[in-house]
């Protein structure tokens, strides 16, 4: 894949997300239609308690990309970051260079993913039909700020457009397949770009490692993965990953290779007397040395609370015998 000059557009903003912390959106042209808009990875700094919140430290701390497909005035939103400001930001951006015709994508339901749906209410807004069907049970929550907590997402935008199976969408010229997986999030939609071989991962990959958000699924999702490691891929572009990979032109299916190998000792440790002990780096190392992923201080807590999940998920259950 050839890529084109990176342009990075660090802005400091005033009008900052829930925290009040600076937005600090960059901006990589990854090639001639594809652009990463890029926000978070903070240095590591203390946290006082009573500042948590989920757009920061759930999110913004592993790092935020989101992407538009554009071509002439139009432009495809693959997920619209945590915040409503975060994702004007982007809109702003774009409608600035001549896009005048938007469509917003979700890649799944979970908060970061959505927050800034409200930005892009007068256009379409495609998902899967699952994912329309859980906004919608848990929206008066998350309106509320009692689904995951501060801060709320009020107004949601739910997507109204709804499919639940591969679909081809183009911008001009541009193919863009959409192909639902049950990979991460039961609901998951990634995208495919056929002409460069470029896969949208959303969350189902992300560098240093996966988020289990439904551990009773772990071990479908490991076994979708693996079908997902036959797609013919050549550049993946996660949600959450390193900016300096992304802008430089993306991770390779290593990437898939790296995620199999952690969720496979997640699993396969899971019955094991010192289970919940197991360091990131036990899990990663071997991966890290290869340069498929690389260790970011954020995710030492979600590594933590994988284990914990899939040690209460698997602890009666027989450990599966997983293909390589």
């Amino acid at each position: 894949m050839r890529i084109i000059s990176l342009t990075v557009a660090a802005l400091l903003l005033t009008i900052g997300h829930a925290s009040a912390s600076e937005i600090n959106i960059r901006v990589f042209q990854i090639n001639d239609y594809l652009i990463s808009f890029y926000d978070g990875r903070p240095a590591q700094s203390p946290r006082p308690p009573e500042s948590y919140n989920w757009a920061d430290y759930g999110a913004l701390d592993v790092g935020v990309s989101t992407y538009a497909i554009r071509r002439g005035d139009q432009a495809l939103i693959y997920d619209t970051f945590p915040t409503v400001q975060e994702a004007k930001w982007v809109r702003n951006y774009l409608s600035k260079v001549g896009v005048k015709h938007f469509t917003l994508v979700n890649s799944h339901w979970h908060l970061d993913h959505v927050g800034g749906n409200a930005v892009y209410a007068d256009v379409d807004r495609i998902a899967t039909a699952r994912t329309i069907q859980l906004l919608m049970a848990k929206k008066d929550a998350i309106e509320a700020g009692t689904e995951w907590g501060p801060p709320a997402i009020k107004p949601l935008e739910v997507p109204n457009i709804g499919i639940a199976g591969d679909t081809i969408y183009y911008v001009k010229d541009i193919e863009v397949e959409l192909r639902p997986v049950n990979i991460h999030s039961e609901d998951g939609l990634v995208i495919y770009l056929p002409h460069d071989r470029i896969l949208l991962a959303g969350d189902t990959l992300e560098d240093t490692v996966t988020f289990i958000a439904e551990p009773e699924n772990v071990v479908a999702q490991y076994n979708n993965m693996r079908r997902l490691k036959q797609w013919d891929i050549d550049r993946i572009f996660p949600n959450h990953g390193n900016p300096e990979v992304i802008s430089h032109g993306g991770y390779r299916t290593t990437l898939i290779d790296a995620t199999l190998s952690y969720l496979r000792k997640v699993i396969s440790r899971s019955h094991d007397p010192d289970y919940l002990q197991g360091s990131l780096e036990d899990y990663v190392g071997d991966s890290v040395k290869k340069g498929w992923v690389s260790i970011w201080w954020a995710y030492y807590a979600p590594h933590k609370e994988n284990l914990s999940k899939v040690s209460e998920a698997l602890r009666n259950k027989p450990l599966p015998d997983l293909p390589n």
